[in-house]
């Protein structure tokens, strides 16, 4: 019986004929569907411009206020009928304005900066903190970090918290703080102080170089941000400066807890949840901006 004949494999293709047959084959997909291709081509073109485009601004309108706010990571300004009334980058003008000597000056040496960060936002009360350093002459350079609230519906400076919280409420929270225990000087006017001012004068600067009895009050009136909610009481942040020249640049933040009114409760829920504004908890994950501007005095010329 003799044995089933054996037919040789037929080789298949080598390295090169693959190739070959790996581009033909995608050569005729492509070229049997071109629609494919150019949608690819087009998806890719959107990509790239929108990765090129810059961020539109967040926009939001103020409920029960004529103005509206536009927030970028570089920026905040509240417009009132198509008007600036608040903004960061506007205000590099005045901090050169700050620089310009009378002439024959010598300004050598003369340096500045500011940086602007912005805290909170609610209704129309934009809180920042403002950072100031450098020397314009004298005998020694300056230095000051401190909160700023303005309401921007008003003139600057209108802002006062003790218009917004009564004020028998705000000198309850501040006398049950640690921070400003710890600063007594007075035990009994301490104890029997009823307004902000008479609390002030009650302590002293102590280790620290608190300025409490020099721009205290002024502080607790506009130098805050609104941190969260917590039940029917929000949580602020009070700036206070220091007391001596020795002590300039240093900021100290006290946390109070204070009630909430009815008619307060609306705007501080949409800063909360970020609809209108924001509240300084989220002032991160909201990339809130800041701005930095700095001055140096020109190299004198060569004679």
């Amino acid at each position: 019986m003799s044995s089933p004949s054996s037919v040789p494999a037929r080789p298949g293709p080598g390295r090169h004929a693959r190739f070959l047959c790996s581009r033909f084959g995608k050569r005729l997909t492509q070229e049997q569907n071109p629609g494919r291709m150019a949608r690819m081509h087009m998806s890719a073109l959107l990509m790239v411009a929108l990765l090129a485009a810059p961020a539109q601004p967040l926009t939001w309108k103020v409920t029960g206020a004529d103005v509206t706010f536009e927030m970028s990571a570089k920026d905040l300004r509240a417009l009132r009928d198509g008007k600036e009334v608040f903004g960061l980058q506007s205000r590099q003008a005045d901090f050169l304005s700050n620089f310009k000597a009378e002439e024959g000056t010598n300004t050598f040496g003369w340096e500045g900066s500011q940086s602007l960060k912005v805290l909170s936002v609610v209704g129309p009360w934009v809180s920042y903190e403002n950072s100031d350093s450098g020397f314009t002459g004298g005998a020694h350079p300056y230095a000051s970090t401190s909160y700023v609230t303005e309401d921007v519906t008003k003139p600057k400076g209108a802002f006062s918290l003790l218009s917004v919280f009564p004020e028998k409420d705000v000198v309850a929270a501040l006398k049950a703080d640690r921070f400003i225990r710890k600063h007594i000087h007075d035990e009994a006017a301490f104890k029997d102080a009823r307004t902000v001012d008479a609390l002030m004068q009650s302590l002293e600067p102590g280790e620290d170089c608190v300025g409490f009895d020099s721009g205290g009050l002024e502080s607790v009136k506009r130098s805050v941000a609104f941190h969260h909610i917590e039940g029917n009481k929000v949580a602020v942040r009070i700036s206070f400066g220091y007391a001596a020249e020795a002590c300039r640049g240093r900021s100290f933040v006290v946390g109070v807890l204070l009630t909430i009114s009815a008619e307060l409760r609306p705007a501080l829920k949409r800063a909360a949840r970020r609809e209108e504004g924001f509240l300084m908890k989220d002032a991160k994950a909201v990339k809130a901006p800041s701005v930095h501007f700095t001055w140096e005095s020109p190299e004198p010329k060569q004679e």
